[in-house]
């Protein structure tokens, strides 16, 4: 048979179930939950709280028990729809109080651990036959005070994370279930034809199961049924081979419906939720059958869900991250770079602090066209943003510009920063990718160049000469941007451009742009000068760029030209096309397309240096 695995509810509960102080097997077959978990909420029924005190029942919270869920903000609780919805008909939230950051269901009635609720949101495609879509979320009337080291926010588990599961080369015990519900049975009469009695505790257990996978879950569960599906949006865990102890298995139970199963992390409280505690299937009317798995809602179907029903103003569950850019900029004294801010959920998200931990000798601003982004600057290594601009639309990313002032001025040298953004309100419901590296790379390119004639020829009544220059960057790390260059030239000299958009000249001085010269590369370019044939003079070639340069570079030399040499080849006819492609780089520049040059500056060739 099929069974909700919810303790009825607190009035049924109390006839039902026995609760005990202490324990033995629990959450069938488990353990007392190591106290890291804080994540986890219990749901209490307010009148039957109010019955366990007019019965005087030891532990009246505990008797009002009705279901588990996880804290996933200040704001919002996730549980399972059957958890508040019976029928057609929806928990009134003033029936519900949650309980946060207690183990124990043994907790003072009037206890500031139980909140009110606000508002239940269940799945409007919640079915109770078959238990799709067993999702519902509740809005707490009062936040939850998750600065207490008790009370934590949970981790959702998205798509990417059930793939890893699915390629683990084991199953065995990856995954904890948690909950206060039925942990074992007990003969209460030494009447063999009376049914025995469930027992839960009111402290929280848990237990080690294996993942099974859908295909399987589903093999197992025809055998057992007439046409039931698990489908997509579920999920299946057991314990196949329960400890020799645990007599009736090892199993979430009525009662533990609504709170988590997750993959186990070694920070208890970073362990992704995968599943909901939903439903299950007995032989014999008991818990912890190691045939059949049970069944839990698949979380990282319902992320979406999540998102749109929890979008009340401030209040929306969202998820964002440092995104992986290859976050390296480079700059002497200062240096300008980003931080991407990127929205992996699917809906727009705002109302955010980034944190950005640097040295202290680094001092940090915003970049004047940042709009939205109010930072504190300090002098302790964390400079402090708020920002409440323009939302980030769902599965995009947002650069935030700054300028990084080097006290030091500092060169040769890689600095790291940190930075982290962090929704307000913990409504970040997957937190494990809040923080990114970003490198700065301090210095100037260390660069050299040299030139000679290589050709002549006549040409309409003149010579023409081409002047191979090699300009190298012998930084093995630092790009060198917006390189060019330039000179004067003599009045006899004239500079052949027609073919060229990269040269001009202006008032006697010739320019050539070159681009960016990435570190330890080198880049040719070809100068085609013209002149009279008994023309003797020299030509300066200066380098200039964007981004100075290393002290002890080689940034001009002085080629001597003599339009009359014998010992030069003739240039050809056709000069030859010159391509480049450097590669991409944080500090700008990029390749500028030269084309077939003709009588005309030539800019050449990148080659990598040996």
């Amino acid at each position: 048979m099929k069974y909700h695995l919810i303790a009825a509810l607190a009035s049924t509960l109390a006839c039902s179930t026995l609760f005990a102080a202490t324990a033995s097997p629990r959450v069938v077959g488990g353990d007392i939950a190591d106290s890291d978990w804080n994540t986890l909420v219990a749901l209490i029924d307010k009148q039957g709280k109010q019955d366990g005190i007019t019965e005087e029942h030891p532990f009246p919270v505990g008797r009002g028990h009705v279901c588990g869920g996880t804290l996933l903000s200040r704001h919002w609780v996730l549980t399972a729809a059957h958890c508040v919805r019976s029928g057609v008909v929806t928990t009134p939230a003033s029936n519900l109080e949650i309980l946060v950051g207690s183990q124990t269901l043994d907790v003072p009635t009037n206890s500031p651990m139980l909140l009110d609720a606000a508002s239940v949101i269940v799945h409007a495609g919640y079915n109770e036959n078959t238990f799709e879509n067993d999702i519902a979320l509740i809005r707490l009337a009062e936040p939850a005070e998750t600065d207490s080291p008790s009370i934590h926010t949970g981790v959702l588990s998205k798509l990417d994370t059930d793939s890893a599961i699915e390629n683990l080369a084991s199953y065995d015990d990856i995954l904890s279930v948690l909950g206060w519900g039925v942990a074992t049975y007990e003969d209460h009469d030494n009447n063999p034809m009376t049914p025995m009695r469930p027992v839960a505790f009111v402290e929280l257990q848990e237990a080690a199961l294996d993942y099974v996978t859908n295909a399987s879950c589903q093999a197992t569960i025809d055998l057992y049924t007439n046409g039931d599906q698990i489908l997509d949006t579920m999920l299946c865990a057991n314990e196949p081979n329960p400890d020799q102890g645990d007599t009736f298995g090892e199993d979430s139970c009525q009662g533990d419906s609504g709170g988590p199963l997750l993959l186990t992390d070694a920070i208890l409280n970073d362990s992704p939720q995968v599943g909901i505690t939903s439903f299950g299937y007995s032989t014999d009317g008991k818990c912890g059958d190691p045939e059949i798995p049970s069944i839990y809602t698949r979380v990282s179907q319902y992320l979406d869900w999540i998102e749109q029903h929890s979008g009340a103003a401030e209040l929306a569950l969202r998820d964002l991250t440092i995104a992986d850019d290859g976050n390296t900029f480079q700059g002497f004294g200062t240096i300008d770079f980003q931080v991407p801010v990127e929205n992996a959920g699917s809906r727009p998200a705002t109302q955010f602090a980034l944190s950005i931990s640097h040295p202290t000798e680094l001092t940090l601003t915003p970049s004047p066209d940042q709009t939205g982004l109010a930072c504190t600057p300090s002098d302790n290594g964390v400079t402090a943003c708020q920002y409440d601009g323009a939302a980030i639309p769902g599965g995009s990313s947002q650069p935030f510009g700054f300028t990084a002032t080097d006290s030091n001025s500092q060169s040769d040298t890689d600095l790291q920063i940190e930075a982290t953004v962090e929704l307000d309100n913990q409504r970040d419901y997957y937190r494990l990718n809040n923080s990114g590296n970003i490198t700065l790379q301090l210095g100037q390119p260390a660069l050299a160049i040299a030139a000679e004639p290589v050709c002549l020829s006549p040409r309409n009544g003149q010579v023409e000469m081409r002047i191979e220059a090699s300009l190298a960057n012998q930084d093995p790390v630092i790009d060198s941007i917006g390189n060019r260059i330039t000179g004067p030239l003599d009045e006899a000299l004239t500079l052949v451009t027609k073919l060229s958009a990269e040269c001009s000249t202006d008032e006697g001085q010739y320019t050539c742009q070159l681009g960016q010269l990435d570190a330890n590369q080198e880049l040719d370019a070809t100068i085609v000068i013209r002149a009279d044939a008994e023309t003797t003079t020299t030509l300066l070639i200066q380098v200039e760029n964007d981004n100075g340069v290393k002290v002890g570079s080689v940034t001009e030399t002085e080629v001597a030209l003599d339009f009359s040499r014998e010992d030069l080849d003739a240039c050809p006819d056709v000069p030859p096309t010159a391509t480049r492609s450097p590669r991409s780089s944080g500090g700008g520049g990029g390749s500028l397309p030269l084309g077939l040059l003709s009588l005309m500056v030539l800019l050449g060739l990148y080659r990598r240096k040996a």
